[in-house]
């Protein structure tokens, strides 16, 4: 495993993982922030390390370093992640004075900020943001006010205790004009834990499913009064007469607001890949000392041919990962995301419901294989699981990610463009990835070419998987790391086109001959990936930090019992245990 600070900073007694099991809701919330303000005054984390900011040559490390903190506790990352949100909100929109003034304290967390974007009536669809700032000239200030309850800011995280500062996103009305939207730097409390200022109010928006550790909280603003300078103003001004200016058209500055949220869908992709591979190398080495019938687990070929491509789709999405990295540090100078129709921003929406999606199927077949220790959450499986399973629309509903993807590529590529002479089918399985690759990279193509046709919604999800797929192989390929790495590649390209059998048999791609060919196929792939179990551990290169459960041990049952509380007295009265 490569030297990385986060490793360090999880062997902390701060990042007990044992403590989310044993405190209440509100105490957990606290702490999570607690592990948050640590990570940014370490410089471990931070806005600043984003594209774009004055530390953008850590990006790399950054990307990589939140998918081991997801691994860790998917709670801990929407926590630095809302804070991270609202400095390159500020970094963005700023003007040079503003992000002088407020760059230090957002990207340490000296202070902690809310990102206050998600509408409860709205959803995704933010350009209906009802949340209103009404420019006052007498006194030069601003009023925010949420007219409606379908207005009210919802999901905010780190706003219900701990955050002193949101980021709103709220339409700029001057002189009765609607200017659009804008971004607005607003207080909420005086300090940490303090009540809310009067003119706002923040109500719980729990119970949520899972991520408990991540405070979130409804906003309404009852005519709330700010400074004028709350607004953000790199490239909006009110001036000393009263009067909007800016050289943005108004339908671009909701679009300009939006380039925040690009970035921010890299995150789920390098959570996927890092949850992933903790949880397929515990259930890998579960099934290497867990027993029946005189066998271990892995001995069986169902088992095997369940468990390894999952192992397999961890270190695609590792790759996918990697791709968004270099995509991201070679293009960005050149192609900053400030309008939606950009190609950087389309990978990424496809990248980001292509790993969740994924990662969410995977989980559910790795509880499965570990059986009722599967759902011991000590062993982490059902808690990723669980807590993941946010992802599909945080940060943007997939399916509406898989539209404005394709809608994408559409608008980059030539409509005409004649397409490649299509693929041998194959009839015995795969000769090579390549020619796996080129049946993905087929496929893409002929679903852009029919939903161009048609514009069905139906054929947006597999263009991504296909066009995703396609892409992170081709990475491997370039990063090979030997023989067995080979195979689980090999295995990877066989299960995406098995995933994507009856597209490729409507297009013509594959036939029932070629199906049955790709099964057997993946099930002696498994075999052979099986027998190399050991090195298969070493690439997925998981920190031992992240392995201290009981399953991913020998003694599993021994770590099990030792840490069950125990509720029965040693002598209880007779009778009084069976009464029990």
């Amino acid at each position: 495993m490569s030297e990385s600070p986060v490793i360090d900073v999880l062997s902390d007694p701060l990042f007990d993982p044992h403590v989310r099991y044993q405190l209440g809701v509100d105490d957990l919330m606290r702490l999570t922030v607690e592990r948050a303000k640590l990570l940014h005054a370490k410089g471990i984390v931070g806005s600043e390390a984003w594209c774009g900011g004055n530390r953008q040559d850590r990006f790399p490390d950054l990307v990589r370093t939140a998918g081991w903190l997801s691994a860790f506790d998917i709670s801990l990352v929407a926590t630095t992640g809302n804070q991270q949100l609202a400095g390159n909100a500020l970094l963005a929109h700023g003007s040079p004075a503003q992000i002088e003034a407020y760059r230090d304290e957002i990207d340490r967390m000296a202070q902690v900020y809310a990102f206050a974007a998600t509408e409860i009536g709205r959803g995704t669809n933010l350009i209906t943001t009802g949340t209103q700032a009404h420019y006052r000239h007498d006194d030069r200030s601003l009023t925010l006010t949420t007219p409606s309850d379908d207005a009210a800011k919802y999901w905010i995280g780190n706003s219900l205790f701990s955050a002193t500062y949101a980021m709103v996103l709220a339409r700029l009305v001057v002189d009765g004009n609607d200017e659009g939207h804008h971004w607005f730097r607003v207080p909420l409390r005086p300090s940490e834990g303090a009540m809310p200022f009067a003119g706002v109010r923040i109500r719980r928006a729990d119970p949520k499913g899972g991520l408990p550790g991540n405070q979130t909280g409804m906003l309404h603003f009852d005519q709330y009064r700010i400074s004028l300078d709350a607004l953000l103003s790199g490239w909006a001004q009110i001036d000393d007469s009263g009067k909007y200016k800016s050289e943005i058209p108004s339908r671009e500055r909701y679009l300009r607001c939006l380039g925040t949220f690009s970035q921010e869908r890299i995150f789920p992709v390098t959570g996927a890949a890092a949850v992933l591979r903790r949880c397929s190398a515990i259930t890998l080495r579960y099934s290497t000392h867990r027993e029946t019938s005189g066998k271990t687990l892995l001995s069986f070929e169902h088992y095997r041919e369940r468990l390894l491509p999952v192992v397999a789709e961890a270190l695609a999405l590792q790759h996918l990962t990697e791709h968004l990295i270099e995509q991201w540090t070679s293009r960005y100078p050149t192609e900053p995301i400030t309008l939606h129709g950009r190609p950087l921003h389309g990978l990424t929406s496809a990248a980001k419901a292509h790993a969740s999606w994924a990662a969410n199927t995977a989980l559910v077949e790795l509880r499965e294989l570990c059986g009722g220790h599967g759902f011991h959450s000590h062993n982490e499986i059902v808690t990723a699981r669980v807590d993941g399973e946010i992802n599909t629309t945080f940060g943007g509903d997939n399916n509406v990610l898989c539209y404005e993807s394709i809608r994408i590529v559409a608008k980059n590529t030539e409509a005409d463009r004649a397409l490649p002479t299509p693929p041998t089918r194959p009839h015995t399985g795969l000769r090579s990835c390549d020619e796996g690759i080129e049946l993905l990279e087929a496929l893409a193509q002929l679903l852009l070419r029919r939903w161009r046709e048609t514009r069905r919604g139906a054929l947006c999800r597999p263009h991504v998987h296909a066009s995703c797929s396609a892409a992170l192989l081709r990475r491997w390929s370039a990063h090979t790391r030997g023989p067995v790495d080979d195979r689980l590649r090999l295995l990877h390209a066989v299960t995406c086109l098995l995933g994507l059998a009856d597209h490729l048999t409507a297009e013509g791609l594959l036939d029932g001959p070629g199906i049955r060919g790709l099964f057997t196929q993946r099930s002696e792939l498994s075999d052979q990936c099986a027998e190399d179990h050991a090195e298969v551990l070493d690439l997925l290169d998981v920190p031992a930090v992240l392995l201290d459960v009981p399953l991913a041990h020998p003694d599993y049952v021994h770590r099990t019992v030792t840490a069950a509380r125990d509720t029965t007295p040693l002598h209880a009265p007779r009778g009084q245990a069976q009464s029990a």
